[in-house]
Parts: C-alpha cells; sequence; structure tokens
C-alpha cells in the first residue's frame, strides 16, 4: 500500500522557505518522510507522506509544504571554487547598494555608475585572464622555453617537451602553453551557461493586470535576466578570448624577423596572417567595450508574452564561437612558419608589462570616477529612510567600498598565481634568490605590488578582526545586565547566566562590530592602494628591492588561496560552518548577475518566479472554486525572498497570503546596505500588500537576542520576561523571543534548555500561535 501525500490546494496552506543553511525539506517540516510535488532537487516543493490518510496531519482544511531551494546554492565539493570568483560576485553585490536607483529610467549619475561598474567588471575578467596567460604563456611558453642558462624546475620531465624538436620554437611554444587560459576561459563559459540554464533561463511570469510599481523590487524586469546575462557573457567571453590572441601573436611581430624564419625561406604569408588575426582581435576587444557602454547593452525588460518564444540566434550567440575561432587561427598563425630558431632568452612577454600597467590604471580611474559620482550625489541619496531604520554606513559609500575590494580580490588572486607558479619553476627575478639549480624568472612588477598590498591588507585584517573581538566590553556588559533583567533566578547561577550572555553578545557582533570592523578594513585597503600608488611612482623599484616583502607576500598569498578553498569546501559541508558565513555568501548570490555575467549564479532568478507561480496556484488563480488561503512562512535568508515575492504578487493573490518571517536579516543588513530596494516604503507597501483596509495585520516577524543574523524589521519590540507570552510585545509587526526559554533546568532534565539562536524556531510555542492566530483572523 503507498503512502500517503495530501496534494489539496483549498483551505490553508503554510509554504517553508528556509534559509542560508540549505535545510532538507525533512527538517523543514519536522517530519522524516516527504514527497517532491512540484519542482526539481533543486528548488522544488516538498509535503509530507503519511501512512494513510486518516492518521496524517495534513487535512483540505490545513497542510505544510516545504519550498527548497537549498540545491541552487549547497551543493557537493566543487562548489567551493565558485569562492574563486567571489571579486565578480562582491562587483555585482555593489551594484545593488547604489542608494540612487529607482523605479523608471535611471538618472543621469546611475547611469554614468552603471556604465562604469560594467567596464570595471569586464576589466576583473581580463584580470583573471592576464593572470592565466602570465603564469602559463610567459613564464612556462616564453621565459622557460627559451631558458638556455638554467633549465626551469630543475629540467623536470613535465617540462622536457619544451626542448622536442618538433615544439621547440617560440610560437609553437606560445600556443601550446595558450592550452592554460583558453581552458580557463572555456570553464567560465561552461559555468556561466549552465547555471544561466538553471536560473535566468527560467521564465518569469507576466502580471495581469499591469501592477502599480512604486519600489524596484516591486519591478519584475529585476528577475528577467534571461537576455542580457546572455549578451553580457557573450560579451566577456569574447574579450577573454581576444586577450589571449593578441599575447599568441604580439610577443612575434615585436621580434625581429630573423628570430623566427629562416633568412633564405622568409614565409611573407604567415606574417600576414599573423599581422590579421593581431588586428582582428584588438578590434574585437574595442568592439566588446563599445559595447559595454551603450546603455542598451544589458537592459532588463519588463516580461511579455514574446519572451519565452523570442530567437536568440543573434550576434551574441555567434559572438564567443568567433572569437574562439580567432584563438585557433591565432596558434596556426603562431605555428606556421615557426622552424628552428629560437630567440634569445632575455625579458618577459612582450606587451605584457604595459597591458598589466594600463588595467591597473584603468580600473583604478575607474574607482575613482565611482568614488566622485557618490561624492557629488551622496547628499541627494543619503536621506534617512525612516526614524526606526538604519543608515546606510561607510557615509553612503559602500557601492565604491565593495567595488574596491572586488578589485583587491582579483588582483591579489592573480598576482599570487604570478608568484606561486614563478617559485615552482625557479625563483622570481626580484627576490634576488641566487641558486645554480634556480632559473631566474621576471614576474612583472605590478604583481609584486599586488601581492605586497594584498599581504599587508590581509595582516591588517587579522589584526583588527582581533582588536575587534576583543574590544567587546560593553556589548557584553550589556548583554550580561540583559540577562538579569529577563531570568529572575539568573543570579543563582552565574555560569548559567555567563555562558547566556556571551551568547547573547556574540549575536551582536555583526551588529556592533562587524560593519565597523569592515569599514575600517576598506578604509585601510584605500590607505594602502593610495600609498602604494604614490611609491610606485617615486621609486618602482621599492618593493622589488625588498626580498623580504616578495617572500612575505608569496606566503601570505599562498595561505589565503588554500584558505579560500577550505572555508569554500566547509561552507558546503558543515551546517554550523554554513551558518557562520552562509549568509554574507547568499547576500551576495541573492541579487542578479546585473554586472558580470560569470559571476556565481543568482538564486533569486530561480526562486523569485518560482514561488510568484507556487503563491499564486496555492491561492486559487482564476478558480474560484480552488481558492486558498497561504501562510509564506520564511526563516533568515527565505524571508527576504518571501518579502520579493510579496511585493511581486497580484492584488487578488495577496488577499489571500499572510507572510511570517523569523530570524530575517531584512532590516539588519538588507535596509542597511541596499537602501533602495529595502527602505522604509518598501517595508511598507509590504505590509500594506497584505492587510485589507484597515484589517489586522497579516505579517509577523519574529526574532531572538541570541539571533546573529535575524532581528527586528520595523521597529525594535520588548524582550519578554521568563514565562510572559510575546502577544504583549507593543509593535504590529515584530515579537521578540527570549532565548533560551528558560534559565534552570527543567524537572527530570539533567540538561539545560538550549540556546537555540538562529536555528529551529518551530521549537518556540509563540511560532504555533501565530500560525493559529493567522488562521483564525485576530491579532496576538
Amino acid at each position: 500500500m503507498g503512502l500517503y501525500t495530501n496534494r489539496g490546494r483549498g483551505g490553508w496552506t503554510e509554504l517553508r522557505v528556509h534559509g542560508v543553511s540549505g535545510t532538507p525539506p525533512a527538517s523543514s517540516l519536522d517530519h522524516p518522510g516527504v514527497a517532491l510535488i512540484a519542482g526539481d532537487a533543486q528548488a522544488g516543493c516538498y509535503r509530507r507522506q503519511w501512512q494513510t490518510a486518516p492518521t496524517g496531519e495534513d487535512t483540505d482544511g490545513f497542510r505544510r509544504e516545504a519550498y527548497s531551494w537549498g540545491g541552487l546554492t549547497s551543493g557537493d565539493g566543487q562548489r567551493a571554487l565558485w569562492l574563486l570568483l567571489l571579486p565578480f560576485m562582491l562587483l555585482n553585490m555593489a551594484f545593488f547598494t547604489d542608494p540612487g536607483h529607482r523605479v523608471g529610467k535611471p538618472g543621469l549619475a546611475v547611469a554614468f555608475r552603471t556604465t562604469v561598474q560594467r567596464l570595471l567588471a569586464l576589466s576583473l575578467t581580463c584580470t583573471y585572464v592576464l593572470g592565466a596567460v602570465s603564469a602559463s604563456v610567459d613564464l612556462v611558453g616564453w621565459q622557460c622555453g627559451n631558458a638556455t642558462v638554467r633549465p626551469c624546475a630543475g629540467d623536470e620531465s613535465w617540462l622536457r617537451w619544451l626542448h622536442y624538436g618538433w615544439l621547440d620554437t617560440p610560437g609553437r611554444h606560445l600556443t601550446v602553453t595558450a592550452v592554460v587560459p583558453i581552458a580557463l576561459v572555456m570553464l567560465l563559459w561552461y559555468l556561466g551557461n549552465k547555471t544561466w540554464q538553471a536560473a535566468e533561463a527560467q521564465p518569469v511570469l507576466q502580471s495581469t493586470p499591469a501592477p502599480i510599481v512604486r519600489t524596484p523590487l516591486e519591478d519584475r524586469r529585476m528577475w528577467n535576466g534571461r537576455g542580457p546575462v546572455r549578451q553580457l557573457r557573450s560579451l566577456h567571453i569574447a574579450a577573454a578570448f581576444a586577450v589571449i590572441a593578441v599575447f599568441l601573436l604580439a610577443p612575434l611581430l615585436d621580434r625581429p624577423h630573423e628570430a623566427f624564419w629562416d633568412k633564405e625561406n622568409r614565409d611573407t604569408w604567415a606574417e600576414f596572417f599573423r599581422g590579421l588575426c593581431l588586428a582582428l582581435a584588438l578590434a574585437l576587444l574595442v568592439f566588446v567595450v563599445l559595447m559595454m557602454v551603450l546603455p542598451r547593452t544589458g537592459r532588463r525588460t519588463r516580461p511579455n508574452g514574446c519572451d519565452e518564444a523570442s530567437s536568440e540566434s543573434d550576434l551574441y550567440r555567434v559572438l564567443p564561437w568567433a572569437a574562439l575561432a580567432l584563438v585557433i587561427g591565432s596558434g596556426v598563425a603562431a605555428c606556421w612558419g615557426s622552424k628552428s630558431a629560437r630567440p634569445p632568452a632575455a625579458g618577459q612577454l612582450p606587451w605584457e608589462v604595459t597591458w598589466i600597467h594600463t588595467l591597473f590604471l584603468a580600473q583604478a580611474t575607474m574607482l575613482v570616477a565611482l568614488l566622485l559620482s557618490q561624492l557629488v550625489t551622496r547628499t541627494r541619496d543619503k536621506a534617512r529612510p525612516a526614524q526606526n531604520l538604519p543608515r546606510q554606513p561607510w557615509g553612503g559609500l559602500v557601492l565604491t567600498g565593495v567595488a574596491l575590494l572586488g578589485w583587491a580580490l582579483a588582483g591579489a588572486l592573480a598576482a599570487g598565481v604570478m608568484l606561486r607558479m614563478a617559485e615552482i619553476l625557479g625563483a622570481p627575478a626580484a627576490a634576488q634568490r641566487r641558486g645554480r639549480e634556480q632559473a631566474q624568472l621576471i614576474v612583472p612588477e605590478a604583481y609584486f605590488w599586488a601581492g605586497t598590498g594584498a599581504a599587508l591588507l590581509a595582516l591588517a585584517a587579522v589584526v583588527i578582526g582581533a582588536v575587534s573581538w576583543l574590544s567587546q566590553h560593553r556589548v557584553r556588559r550589556a548583554a550580561a545586565q540583559g540577562v538579569e533583567q529577563a531570568y529572575p533566578t539568573a543570579q543563582n547561577d552565574p555560569r548559567r547566566a555567563a555562558d547566556i550572555a556571551t551568547a547573547w553578545a556574540r549575536a551582536q557582533l555583526l551588529e556592533s562590530t562587524g560593519r565597523k570592523t569592515l569599514g575600517v578594513l576598506l578604509a585601510t585597503a584605500a590607505t594602502v592602494a593610495v600609498a602604494g600608488g604614490v611609491v610606485f611612482m617615486v621609486d618602482p623599484a621599492f618593493v622589488t628591492n625588498q626580498g623580504w616583502l616578495v617572500f612575505l607576500a608569496n606566503l601570505v598569498l599562498s595561505a589565503a588561496f588554500l584558505g579560500l578553498l577550505w572555508a569554500g569546501r566547509q561552507a558546503y559541508k558543515s551546517p554550523r560552518f554554513r551558518r557562520t558565513v552562509g549568509i554574507l555568501w547568499d547576500v551576495g548570490t541573492f541579487w542578479p548577475r546585473e554586472t558580470h555575467p560569470l559571476a556565481p549564479p543568482c538564486y533569486a532568478e530561480r526562486t523569485v518566479p518560482d514561488l510568484l507561480k507556487r503563491v499564486e496556484y496555492l491561492a486559487g488563480g482564476d478558480q474560484l472554486a480552488q481558492r486558498g488561503e497561504v501562510i509564506l512562512s520564511c526563516h533568515s535568508q527565505g524571508s527576504v525572498i518571501g518579502a520579493a515575492v510579496v511585493l511581486q504578487t497580484t492584488t487578488d493573490t495577496n488577499r489571500h497570503v499572510r507572510l511570517l518571517t523569523y530570524g530575517s536579516p531584512l532590516t539588519r543588513l538588507f535596509v542597511r546596505f541596499f537602501p533602495a530596494y529595502f527602505n522604509a516604503m518598501s517595508l511598507e507597501r509590504i505590509g500594506g500588500l497584505l492587510t485589507p483596509g484597515d484589517g489586522p495585520a497579516r505579517w509577523r516577524n519574529l526574532y531572538r537576542p541570541t539571533d546573529p543574523i535575524g532581528s527586528w524589521i520595523l521597529a525594535p519590540a520588548g524582550l519578554p520576561g521568563e514565562g510572559a507570552t510575546v502577544g504583549l510585545a507593543p509593535s504590529p509587526v515584530d515579537r521578540q523571543l527570549l532565548d533560551p526559554a528558560a534559565f534552570a533546568r527543567l524537572a527530570g532534565d539533567p540538561v539545560y534548555p538550549p540556546i537555540l539562536g538562529h536555528s529551529n524556531y518551530f521549537a518556540d510555542p509563540a511560532f504555533e500561535e501565530t500560525v493559529q492566530a493567522f488562521r483564525e483572523g485576530r491579532i496576538l
């Protein structure tokens, strides 16, 4: 006999949406047996399974359902590699921190900043490609391939192919070693297309009739990224391939012809073909930059009935393949005509230093342009959102600060790869290491400076974090006083009181210290960048003359790279570790890929359209006989998804929806850092859309003093004493829960009641009371 699963939609449905920890549906429903009823393994809706219908708690009047989207963000250990794309994600997130975003046509300042950010995103892709070119094509193909005094890596067997007769020419060395950057671009292309198919390519529902859009989150164009992301991805991949083609050909054309062909058998056709391919590669780069500047490139539109059937056989579909063909043609041109001669073993890859310095200068100029633009409009964009809601930190310059952090991380990764590879193959020339068995490899000075700056910044981060952690005396004292007020018997057990106070104080770190610490770190990064630029202009060899600085940079960057991979794997392997750092990752990947299409995928591009369809289905849609009532029950990051869904559902649907949030970071993180999208107006719109007229509020938010992520949304609520009910809280939406629920051990229990923090809100009686109050139409 098969198991029973209620599949009805009449009556009441509590639709639970989990948060950052990727909670499995069995845990969300607190039931061992679940069945998938809609969606797929990555993001689907589940209901409880029972032995028979009479034994089940799910009935035609009330049932529970869980929307599980953990497969979009938490998977196997390979997804830890997404952390290597962290600079791309930060740049995407920076776009949405701009307080100047408004509904409708963007203002001149916002349009300018959008263009600058898209150019900066393209430059970060080029930074990654140049890093791969430097480590492979330059160090291995050019310098090791031309080494005549000391072999690289002690002439290990894995480099002996450099001396094979049929490969022993400069052009062929470059072509073979270009496989590494080509493979990197192909991987980015594959991942970008795969995640696009899973997220952005999902159709977004039309809204009929068209709603009145008053806040950016109400506009469905925000999640309609099918076309724009495809366009941007095509341009980024084409530019990446063009950079590789340039460095396959430029080194050969920069040297005298005699270095590559026998004087008696010059192949002018090969020379012409190389020049033609190089000209095409440079022209392609110019074309991509011009396309990025055009306002229509990457512009999102509201969904319409033609979106799903629209043709995608256009320039953007062909462009990456044409660029790949150009790279292949450049490889053929580099090999063609190269016989047995080799150039002298001197210098690094031609054009490399010029391109790296030019790219660095262009990126610094774009960051300064963002800063100046924000300073000009800061007074207008920095209006206080509401009396209780917080301002945007760091003087309203979050956009520039986050973009600076992404730029610094991208440069650090490129410098770390180059320095690490030079250490493996021999010794960086600037390190002044002398050894008969090691080849001296020339590394661009910019990489030494970038590596040294990143190393100093990493050490500063450790010091700032340690000082911040040790300076929490005021927070700990306030927490201890709160424990004494909440628990009448707290003085009877000082150790228990201290443990609770410590949990309360740690939960406030993100609120009281984390934001300030990151602000100090960004200020330090800006100071290091400016000071480094000044010293570089005065004495370019200052860093390269300090061997200990080079050693420190190499050591710290290698440790940081390995630590990044370890943290990424732990974040998706250990639920506890993921709850600690996962919120920061999920905050970034909540936002669409607006500026960088190769960033980790945006799960909201899938979850918001999914939940829109599901909520409208459960609410009955056009079938009056199937009308149902929905309690959208959202935990942690799920509350952000739920807020976006409520703002985009139709008025007719919202009449049948209630919203219950718990452990929500809406105000603590999103109102503070993304004021254009989450502010007093958008929060009021959520409550107004759900509440008919002057009826009872249809939104409740639960939070705890031990929760490091969730907090109040509209206004702080009073903390109930031990044994008191949360129904006495003055706020109409927010309810604060006491955690732990009891101070002393319960009768017959050998352990203390647990401190729940951010998890298991279902265990508090207030949760079930709130659900029941929604069903009965009364106010708690």
